[in-house]
C-alpha cells in the first residue's frame, strides 16, 4: 500500500488552458447518464464538459490517494488469534469432585428406615449367640443414583460376622439421597444393640489369653490383610476355648475384603478357657 500512496504523489495531469476551450456555462461537478446520453448531445458541449471535468478530477484525486493510505490490510489470522472461547467450547477437562454433599435429613431417615431391617438381623444372630450386642458403626458410600456403592463397619463389638453382614445388606436395600457436586456421598451412622433376649451377659476375658492362640495362626492372618492398617476383632470364646462367634473390623474399605478371611481363620483357632461361662473379648489383630 505504501508504493501505491507514492505513485499517487508523482501524478500529473496536463489539460488544455481554459481559455483554449470554448465558453460554457459554469456547471457543478456532476453528470447525469440522461445528460451523457441525450440524442442531443454535440461536440460544443462535449469540449464544454471537459472543461469542468478535468477540474473536479483533480480536486478528488488527493481524497482517493489519502483513503488508500490510511487503510492498511490485516495480517493474517493464526491459530493463536482464535478467541479465547471458542478454544476453552471445543473440550477440556471436566472438571468434578470425588465425594459430593448429602441432605442430612434424608440420610437419617433412610437409616432410622432401616433400623427393623437391622433387628431383624440381631434377633436372627441371637438365635445363634444367645447373648449377642453390642455397638456398631456404620459406613456407607452413595453413588450419583442413589444406591450403595460400599459399606463396612468402621467399628463393631457385636462378635458375629453373620450378624454384620445381614446389617449391611439392610442398608444396601435402603434407597439414599443422591449426592450433591461429587461423584460419590458418605453416610455414617452408630447403634447400640442390646442383647434381644433375657439372659446372663458373657464373661469378661484377658486379652492377654489370647497370644498362644494368636500366634499359632499368625501367618494365615497376615496372609487375609488385604490392607496395611490395624484391624479389630471381637469373638465369643466358649469354655472349652473354642471360638462361638466372631467379627473383624477394617482400617478402611478396601479391608473389607479381608474380613470373611480373617473371622475364618479366627474361628479354627483355639484359646484358653474362660471358665464356667462363655466369655466376649475385643482386641487389636
Amino acid at each position: 500500500m505504501g508504493g501505491f500512496c507514492a505513485a499517487a504523489k508523482l501524478v500529473t495531469i496536463s489539460y488544455a488552458p481554459a481559455e483554449d476551450l470554448p465558453a460554457a456555462q459554469p456547471r457543478a461537478c456532476g453528470l447525469t447518464s440522461a445528460q451523457a446520453t441525450s440524442s442531443g448531445f454535440r461536440m460544443p458541449q462535449a469540449v464544454s464538459l471537459l472543461r469542468w471535468l478535468v477540474p473536479c478530477s483533480l480536486a478528488l484525486l488527493p481524497l482517493a490517494a489519502l483513503a488508500g493510505c490510511g487503510e492498511s490490510a490485516p495480517p493474517p489470522q493464526t491459530a493463536d488469534d482464535q478467541p479465547t472461547r471458542e478454544r476453552e467450547s471445543s473440550g477440556g477437562p471436566s472438571v468434578s469432585s470425588e465425594i459430593g454433599g448429602l441432605d442430612e435429613e434424608k440420610v437419617n431417615a433412610a437409616f432410622e428406615s432401616s433400623l427393623s431391617g437391622l433387628q431383624r438381623c440381631l434377633q436372627q444372630g441371637a438365635s445363634r449367640v444367645e447373648f449377642l450386642g453390642g455397638s456398631v458403626s456404620f459406613f456407607v458410600k452413595i453413588d450419583l443414583q442413589g444406591k450403595v456403592d460400599g459399606a463396612y463397619l468402621e467399628k463393631s463389638t457385636l462378635g458375629d460376622r453373620e450378624t454384620e453382614k445381614c446389617m449391611l445388606g439392610a442398608l444396601r436395600s435402603k434407597k439414599w439421597p443422591k449426592p450433591v457436586g461429587g461423584e460419590h456421598g458418605l453416610a455414617r451412622k452408630s447403634f447400640d444393640f442390646d442383647p434381644p433376649n433375657d439372659v446372663r451377659a458373657p464373661a469378661e476375658y484377658d486379652a492377654s489369653h489370647l497370644s498362644k492362640g494368636l500366634e499359632k495362626i499368625a501367618g494365615k492372618l497376615g496372609s487375609c490383610k488385604s490392607e496395611k492398617g490395624q484391624y479389630e476383632a471381637t469373638m465369643y470364646v466358649a469354655t472349652d476355648g473354642s471360638v462361638l462367634s466372631a467379627s473383624v473390623t477394617p482400617p478402611g474399605e478396601d479391608g473389607e475384603a479381608a474380613v470373611d478371611c480373617l473371622v475364618s481363620t479366627l474361628k479354627d483357632a483355639s484359646f484358653p478357657s474362660p471358665g464356667s461361662w462363655p466369655a466376649k473379648v475385643t482386641f487389636a489383630l
